[in-house]
Parts: C-alpha cells; structure tokens; sequence
C-alpha cells in the first residue's frame, strides 16, 4: 500500500512540475544589451553542463534563474518550448541557429566594465591533448599557418553548411591541405557531433564529413574540417569519435583518444587537466533568445 501511495504522489508530482512550466510567464529579454541590465529580470537562463558558459552565468548574473543542459540540442528544444528564456553559446552557434530559424535572436555579452566579463582563454578555442604531449608544439606550428582570413571564411563556410546538412556545396572548400602521406600514424579525435557550427552528425560524407568511428553517422563542422587539416599536416590519418562533453578530458586523460577538437575553451581549470594549444578559433559570447 505504501509502495502504491508512494508512486501516486510521484506521479501527481510530476504532472505539477509539467504544469508548472506550461504555465510559466516569459520573460522578454530582446532588448537585453549586458549583463547589468539582465540582472533582476527573473528570466530563466541556460548553458551547456560542465562549461565556462555556466560557470559564468553563476558567478556573473544575480536576479535569474540558472540551469544547465547537457547539450546544445537539448539548450535549443528548451528554448523552443518556453521552457527558458535564453541560453549561452559562442557567436557562430547563434550564426547557425538564427540562419534556421528566423524566430530566433541573440544578444552579444560584450566584454566590459558593465557586461560579460571573460578571457581570451575563455572565449577562444583550442585544441587538448593529454598533459605533456608532444604534439602541442607540433599542432601549434600549424595552427600558426592558417591566416585569420580562412578561419573566419571556414567558419561562414560551415554556418551555410549547417542550415541543410542534406544539401550539396558547390563551394570549394577553405581549408585544405595539399598533403597525402598518411605514414605518420593515426590521429584519434574526439568531438560532441552535437554542436552546430562546430560540429555535427549527417547520414552521408557530403561536403567532406568524416566517418565517426564509433558510432552511425558522419561528422562535420568547423572542428571536423579543423581536425582534418591537422591530421593531413602532420602526415597523419584522422579518425573521429563521437563522446559526451563530460566524458572528453577524461578520454584524453585515459589515452582512449589523443585529442579534443570540440569547440573546447583553454579555461585555468582545464589547463590544469589537459595541455591545449593556441587557439584556432576565438569569438564573442551571446544569449540565444526567442524575438
């Protein structure tokens, strides 16, 4: 009988939470121009689980409500529901999100006195091998040779791409390398293939995506053509794994993979955990909202 009473009131809990949030009032924040002016609002506010984003959002805002997702499909369903009011993400995620969906906007957390307080190892990108590897040194030769011009060109190259990952680009690609030889060995990289620009998963290689090697799908995405071009300058062959962004450092750490290429920060406290490069990529930190 306790037994049965016990889940009755679970399941008349559950249906007030689901009733709770169908009810919830939004909160308008398209107006929104920094963090000062965010504070206080009562919005519901998201980030991605275990990220910079959420770290920010707790030290940072005062006056919202702050919860996490732990990916960035699950951030975008919540948004779409009403469920949140806004999430963090990097610029070239709203690029991609927006560029689908004309419903939605974003609002830039400029890095000032009176808004979103970060660091260039905060918001820039790089790539993680496990502490003392020796091919930090190595990747960051090549990293210093592709010119701001044709990251910044991949980048708008892969937001087009992510509109309809269906669909075939007669656009030469903006990164690639001219190197064959593989004879190096095999570079293991590991990414979400759940994070549109950065990366993603399609049905087919289309526009040069990547077998993932551990699971059904292919992937793409700036850090897929990314790691490609990596793995090509160092002679290598690529092969990329599909892991949950919790899991990452500790694959790494495992020697499971040899590296992340997966829209990863150089924060202090990954540092600490894994070597990373210099960044590939750097960007502006935004809310994603509903107009």
């Amino acid at each position: 009988m306790k037994k049965i009473l016990s889940m009755v009131v679970a399941i008349a809990l559950a249906l007030l939470a689901l009733t709770s949030c169908g009810q919830r009032q939004k909160v308008d924040i398209s107006n929104i121009k920094s963090i000062s002016e965010l504070n206080g609002t009562g919005a519901n506010i998201a980030a991605q689980t275990n990220t910079f984003h959420l770290d920010a959002l707790r030290a940072q805002v005062t006056g919202v409500n702050i919860s996490d997702y732990d990916s960035f499909s699950l951030l975008l369903n919540a948004l779409n529901s009403g469920a949140i009011d806004g999430y963090v993400a990097e610029e070239p995620t709203a690029w991609s999100v927006c560029a689908k969906d004309s419903s939605c906007d974003y609002i830039k957390l400029e890095n000032n006195t009176t808004g979103f307080k970060a660091t260039a190892a905060d918001v820039g990108i790089a790539v993680a091998f496990k502490l003392g590897s020796d091919k930090v040194e190595k990747v960051n030769a090549v990293i210093a040779g592709i010119s701001e011009q044709t990251r910044e060109a991949l980048m708008r190259q892969m937001v087009t791409l992510s509109e309809d990952v269906t669909a075939v680009s007669s656009d030469a690609p903006a990164l690639v390398s001219s190197n064959t030889d593989t004879s190096n060995g095999t570079l293991k990289i590991a990414m979400e293939c759940d994070y549109q620009p950065y990366n993603w998963t399609q049905l087919t290689d289309v526009n040069g995506a990547v077998k993932i090697a551990n699971s059904a799908g292919y992937a793409n995405g700036y850090d897929v053509q990314m790691a490609k071009y990596i793995a090509a300058e160092l002679g290598m062959k690529l092969e990329v794994y599909a892991y949950a962004w919790e899991s990452l450092i500790p694959a790494v750490q495992s020697g499971t993979i040899d590296g992340i290429i997966a829209g990863m920060s150089p924060t202090e406290e990954r540092q600490a955990q894994v070597a990373f490069t210099d960044c590939y990529w750097s960007s502006n930190l935004v809310i994603i909202i509903k107009k």
